[in-house]
């Protein structure tokens, strides 16, 4: 499920917006949710920091006394490089500054009656369902990753397997032509990811997808590039259904 946020000051706007979104999530089974309510650009971005996942954004213009919404969307693009943006203002004259900061955002909705706003948020919705689902067919999930200035976007079925590697919440990415170190928390990466990423070991979380056998005696698992990964007791105990045939 991707999350999804409603930034609005003007709280009976916000709230009818919800009702909007959260109808059209269930009406059309979209694998979005829960909605959010946020009338402070900066506890949202707070929250994207914490969260660090990909998330859809709708956003109002004007926030009295706070930056306006297009600042908000370009701090929202660097810590979701791959979030979707959509703009619901009552100020239709301000559509071309969208474009001159460059956002890539998906619409920009002007408030109106139910019926048309329904429309174009159906229509957005729709939009995103889709692009998840061709994402989730042949190049797969990614997973985003910012190191320094750079946003790396890898495919999960690259990755053979995240390490623990040293202190301080260094992670190693493992994949067959490259390793990758960044810092992150494996518990958290563990809850991101996903049943798609067994937690193995405390200190390693592997592709399940990328598994050819496990070797119950050792203590050990082979993945298809012939690597082997140490699996615990505890591992042993909670193998997922889909490796049992490995056995």
């Amino acid at each position: 499920m991707i999350p999804i946020y409603v930034c609005d000051d003007e709280l009976k706007f916000a709230s009818r917006l919800k009702k909007i979104i959260q109808d059209q999530t269930d009406i059309f089974a979209f694998d979005m949710g829960p909605v959010y309510l946020c009338g402070n650009p900066q506890i949202l971005l707070d929250e994207i920091g914490e969260r660090k996942g990909r998330a859809v954004y709708f956003l109002d213009i004007d926030f009295p006394g706070y930056e306006n919404g297009f600042e908000l969307a370009a701090k929202i693009r660097n810590l979701d490089p791959r979030g979707f943006i959509i703009f619901i203002t009552a100020y239709g004259n301000l559509a071309m500054e969208a474009f001159r900061y460059r956002l890539e955002a998906m619409d920009y909705i002007v408030k109106g009656d139910n019926a048309a706003l329904r429309k174009r948020i159906q229509s957005c919705l729709g939009c995103i369902d889709q692009r998840m689902r061709d994402e989730s067919g042949e190049e797969g999930y990614y997973y985003s990753l910012k190191i320094l200035d750079e946003v790396r976007h890898i495919p999960l079925d690259k990755i053979l397997y995240f390490e623990a590697a040293g202190r301080n919440h260094q992670i190693r990415i493992h994949m067959e032509e490259e390793i990758i170190d960044f810092y992150a928390s494996l518990q958290k990466l563990q809850e991101e990811l996903g049943e798609r990423f067994w937690r193995c070991h405390r200190g390693c979380l592997v592709n399940i997808f990328r598994v050819s056998r496990i070797f119950m005696k050792k203590g050990e698992i082979e993945l298809d590039n012939r690597e082997r990964c140490v699996m615990s007791r505890r591992a042993k105990l909670v193998i997922p259904e889909e490796l049992k045939a490995k056995l």
